[in-house]
Formats: structure tokens, sequence, C-alpha cells
């Protein structure tokens, strides 16, 4: 959340506080009424687009209190929204609803990592400020993403989902990378990472939107020093991070 609306939302609260004492409430009913403010504060900026919908709540710097336990002398509500949690949810439904589905291992084999450590909770409970990697495990999934290999829905997926990310969610940057992973099983049960067992192949193949696939040149075997056989593959990845404001 910007400091400016932080300081807009404290604002209304100490206002909200000032006013009820001086009705003279009893200690759990400013309590509730305080708790309610805090959170009619929060949802305002949500409904605004100030703030994502993804967020947690910490009580006197504690997660696991509810608002109506704040202290009301100088106690502190604060909600962080998680604008990558949501970011992530989304790109990652968009990475599958693009994928090829033959057997449904593509599909099936999209992975998140948090800060590097394999997430297996729900996109939605991604704190604020991690780096979010979205990456597709299978061993073909590099050919895919650079158009060498024809399939029948559109390549270069995490290009096409990183571009509309950007488009859906201002306060989120998005990037391609090309990553090595570490341990792990694809939807099939093959390793990862996958070692490659042959010198990579420039397919030649090309393709765009507007015009579909075409070649531009003949197949040859690749000379790069990373795609040569007994080489780790590196993975197409969406890399998540929030903005800094």
């Amino acid at each position: 959340m910007r400091r400016s609306s932080a300081q807009k939302w404290s604002d209304v609260v100490v206002k909200q506080i000032d006013l009820h004492v001086s009705q003279f409430m009893t200690g759990p009913e400013l309590h509730a009424v305080v708790a309610d403010q805090c959170r009619e504060a929060r949802d305002d900026l949500i409904a605004s687009g100030s703030a994502s919908p993804v967020f947690q709540t910490r009580v006197d710097g504690d997660p696991d209190r509810p608002e109506e336990q704040a202290r009301l002398d100088g106690g502190v509500v604060t909600y962080v929204f998680s604008s990558v949690a949501q970011a992530t949810n989304w790109a990652l439904t968009e990475c599958r609803k693009r994928s090829p589905v033959r057997s449904g291992d593509f599909r099936k084999s999209w992975a998140v990592l948090v800060d590097g450590v394999l997430w297996s909770d729900a996109p939605a409970k991604i704190p604020a400020g991690s780096a979010v990697w979205i990456v597709n495990t299978m061993p073909y999934a590099r050919k895919i993403e650079v158009g060498g290999m024809k399939v029948r829905t559109d390549p270069q997926i995490i290009e096409g989902v990183r571009q509309a990310t950007l488009r859906r969610f201002q306060t989120v940057q998005a990037e391609r990378a090309f990553k090595p992973l570490t341990g792990g099983r694809d939807a099939r049960g093959g390793p990862v990472p996958y070692v490659l067992k042959n010198a990579g192949v420039a397919s030649g193949l090309s393709w765009k939107k507007k015009t579909g696939w075409s070649r531009k040149h003949r197949a040859y075997t690749s000379r790069r020093s990373d795609r040569q056989a007994g080489q780790t593959m590196l993975y197409p990845t969406l890399i998540l991070t929030e903005r800094m404001t």
C-alpha cells in the first residue's frame, strides 16, 4: 500500500477512536467499532483499486490476532496488501489456459517458486514482497517458449502472459528469463532438471501471431555451449515482483 494511502487510513481511524471515546462507550463496544472502521477503510481502498484484495492483517505486529484485540492506546492495525499474490494467481491460471493439451502433462507441470522455494500452498497466501517464479518443468518447455516446436496453441506462452500481466497489474514487475532448476519431478515423473541427451537443434521455425508458422532456415545442430549433450536445461520462467513505490 502506498504511503499516502496508509497515512489517510490512519487519520480516519484516529478520528473515529476520538469520536467514540467521547461517547463513553464500553471497552468491548469501542473495540468492535474501531475494528469495523479499520475493515471499512481497508475495503474502501480495495474497492477504489488502490490496494489488492489479497492481504495479510497484523494487529499490534501480531498476524494471528483479530482487529478487535488492537490496543486503543497507540495500537496499530496494519494491512499488508500482496499485489504479487494476486498477479501470481492470475498469471498461473493464464499459463494453464494457454498450454497445449494432448496428454495434459504440460498443463499439469506448471510450478510456482517463492523466493527460490517450491510453493505448495494457494497463490493467494504468497506474502507481499516475495519474488515469484512461474515455470513449466517439462523437458520441451523451452522449445515451446522459443517457437522451436509446433503446437496447436500459440507458443511463447510465458512471454504472452508476461505482457498481459504488465497490462493488468500496474504495481507488479514481470520479466521472462531462462533459469536453472534443481530437484523435483515433472508431471510424467521425469527428473528436474532435465539433462540434454544430445546437442540441441535450431529448428529454423518461426512463429508470428499474425501470420502463424514459417521456416527461416533448415534445422541444424546448435553449437551453443549451453545446448550440448550433458548440459542441464534452462527453463523459461516468468518472474514476478512488486514494483517499488
